[in-house]
């Protein structure tokens, strides 16, 4: 009989009160799993955000620093002042000069820029003489999109257009590779052994001299970065793009592709020699040999400027500072982002819907390894 109480006794389970202590427990450990659940959910997500954003920026600079950096590359020169414009099948005839092939020449050329003979009118569509100012290594425009000079309609921003407030970067140089004659395609032709007085820029297809280890053959190439208020997934969704030079039907063109959406702004300074060391305001005279007011550098940047700095396009440009900001895909529910953001000329605090959107800002400076020194 005492065994068979012992087992009835064992049969009848947990009482009403124990019952409630486990389920209590069992709640509170469900609960703080969930809420464990939720927090690491929400911190992968929000680091995830974090991370898309800083690989789009670095994906960015990865694009347009090694372009900038090689601004003012010409094959075997970085002085382009005796670059000729040539008909390749008659080398000795000179179409124009480097000078003459300026967007806004000096005295005593004329006033306004004349158009390089020869070229179809593709070539000029982003300004008279954009695609052939090979003494402009890099240029810009500030707060604004703004090109070469009489740019046409054909070479306007894509869809909505060009993010106010926003700058413009250009970059000329050649290829790093040699290339084989192309028939409407801007090349130059560079010499080797004479770098400073073989250098010509051509366009027939027809190489102005022999093809060789002395004497290579390179792209022009020309890109102009700018914010786009669309992409092309996504009206209304910023994003960067870059019109370049190449083939259009044939001749040279400038075709507008894009680098990466989400690219809000853009902003840019050109580190300037200006041959002021002593700080005395005035260019030191043993940096301007040939005294025509611009030095000859020894490729130190003593101040950094907007892009619509007056008389930049006579400066010497050592260097570039860059400023991308890059804002999420999509706005986040709970988000505020109430964080002003200081760079450059821009001081930038997010309004309305758009401060529920995460961002970065990624800055960079960026040495002109071709930069002109004496």
């Amino acid at each position: 009989m005492k065994r068979l109480r012992q087992i009835r006794s064992r049969m009848q389970g947990l009482s009403l009160i124990e019952l409630m202590v486990s389920l209590t427990i069992g709640s509170i450990m469900i609960v703080g799993a969930v809420s464990v659940y939720s927090s690491s959910r929400n911190t992968y997500a929000v680091n995830d955000a974090l991370g898309r954003l800083q690989e789009q920026a670095r994906y960015v600079m990865t694009v347009v620093e090694p372009d900038v950096a090689l601004g003012g590359y010409y094959g075997f020169t970085n002085s382009p002042d005796t670059l000729r414009l040539v008909n390749g099948a008659n080398p000795g005839v000179v179409l124009a000069t480097a000078p003459a092939l300026r967007q806004n020449p000096l005295p005593p050329l004329a006033a306004a820029p004349v158009p390089a003979p020869g070229l179809p009118g593709s070539a000029q569509a982003c300004g008279t003489n954009f695609a052939v100012d090979v003494l402009s290594p890099v240029q810009g425009s500030n707060d604004a999109f703004t090109l070469g000079p009489a740019a046409t309609a054909a070479c306007a921003p894509f869809g909505a257009g060009a993010v106010v407030g926003t700058d413009t970067l250009t970059v000329r140089r050649v290829s790093t590779e040699a290339s084989a004659a192309d028939a409407g395609r801007l090349q130059i032709y560079a010499s080797r052994l004479s770098s400073r007085t073989s250098q010509q820029m051509f366009f027939d297809g027809v190489a102005p001299g022999p093809v060789d280890a002395d004497h290579e053959i390179h792209d022009l190439i020309v890109r102009s970065y700018y914010v786009a208020r669309d992409s092309v997934d996504r009206a209304g969704q910023p994003a960067l793009r870059v019109k370049s030079l190449t083939t259009v039907g044939g001749a040279a063109g400038f075709v507008d592709t894009e680098v990466m959406p989400g690219v809000e702004d853009l902003q840019v300074q050109f580190g300037i020699d200006t041959g002021d060391y002593d700080n005395d305001g005035v260019i030191d005279p043993t940096v301007d040999v040939n005294n025509d007011g611009i030095a000859e550098s020894d490729g130190r940047a003593t101040r950094y400027v907007d892009a619509d700095f007056p008389g930049l396009d006579r400066a010497q440009v050592v260097s570039v500072r860059l400023w991308i900001r890059v804002r999420a895909e999509q706005p986040e529910q709970g988000f505020i982002d109430n964080r002003t953001y200081q760079y450059g000329n821009i001081s930038f605090t997010p309004a309305g819907a758009q401060r529920n959107f995460r961002r970065v800002l990624l800055s960079r400076t960026i040495l002109l390894r071709n930069s002109r020194t004496l």
